[in-house]
């Protein structure tokens, strides 16, 4: 497979998890994915912060963005779940509203850029999925992660609105199942699987709602025995192990349950060592893992 992308990497991965934006050039670069960096991409907008403050604002960034890549002939791709609602709302509205669009290029007209509506948005788990196939990517497993039992966290954004996301079941979503089973990994069977991680109410303001909700999701992860939480948004992924790290000290009880981004498991899987896969940056670390790892 050969396939060309306008890399949308977001602000978070880039500034707090850069062992995920290393992740994704790497695994994704020797599967054939190629990822084309575009320098004036700025943030999608934020969905929440940006979009529910001011909704116009949020269009226009978001399709000024979107014009970038379409200047290159380039459909995106994002590690981001937020990035991806953002730009998919986008894409959905604006096309949808011919009087939107209008205003909206009017807006970003200063900028040099129009929209033209024919771009797609592609989260990377879908194209791993999709394009690339879950059969091959059994095939580019060198170390299966035999013995691993991982909780998957799907996230919310890229769940909903399903007429727009387009990505899986929001009240059963298999698709992060699949593609952990397919590196030789067990998926951990979960009641709280779609509960939202908490990371929007960490961030804007209702932090101990927060806490209860991220200590109720680690003590089911624990009840079905898992190792370690795997996720694909770089919010869920900094809500699970700083969240988790700073819950530690208030009152949930400390469950040292380690998250990896997917593309540092399948990294894993492809043959790197825990050494290079950024784990030592983590705050949330497990030595039973480790063991297991090796």
């Amino acid at each position: 497979m050969t396939a060309k992308y306008a890399f949308f990497k977001g602000c978070f991965a880039p500034v707090r998890l850069p062992w995920v934006e290393k992740a994704a050039y790497k695994t994704l670069g020797n599967l054939g994915i190629s990822l084309v960096d575009i320098d004036e991409f700025t943030c999608c907008p934020e969905p929440v912060g940006v979009g529910i403050v001011d909704n116009q604002t949020w269009l226009a960034m978001a399709a000024r963005n979107l014009a970038l890549a379409e200047e290159q002939n380039l459909d995106i791709l994002t590690i981001c779940n937020g990035c991806a609602y953002t730009l998919r709302n986008t894409i959905h509205k604006i096309n949808e509203d011919k009087a939107l669009l209008d205003k909206v290029n009017e807006i970003i007209a200063d900028t040099g850029h129009s929209y033209k509506g024919k771009v797609k948005v592609h989260h990377f788990i879908e194209v791993l999925r999709d394009d690339f196939g879950i059969k091959k990517l059994k095939n580019s497993v060198k170390r299966p992660l035999s013995g691993l039992k991982v909780a998957t966290h799907t996230g919310c954004h890229i769940l909903s609105p399903k007429e727009v996301m387009n990505f899986d079941d929001p009240f059963d979503p298999t698709t992060l199942d699949e593609l952990v089973s397919a590196l030789g990994a067990t998926p951990a069977d979960y009641d709280m699987k779609t509960m939202c991680c908490g990371w929007t109410l960490m961030t804007y303001g209702a932090r101990e709602g927060s806490y209860k909700l991220l200590g109720d999701k680690l003590s089911d992860m624990k009840k079905a025995k898992a190792d370690c939480i795997a996720v694909i948004c770089p919010q869920c992924f900094y809500q699970f192990d700083m969240g988790q790290w700073i819950a530690s000290r208030k009152d949930i009880p400390q469950y040292n349950l380690p998250v990896f981004f997917y593309l540092q498991l399948l990294d894993l899987a492809m043959g790197a060592k825990i050494e290079e896969v950024g784990y030592s940056l983590h705050k949330v670390q497990n030595p039973n893992l480790l063991t297991k790892l090796r």
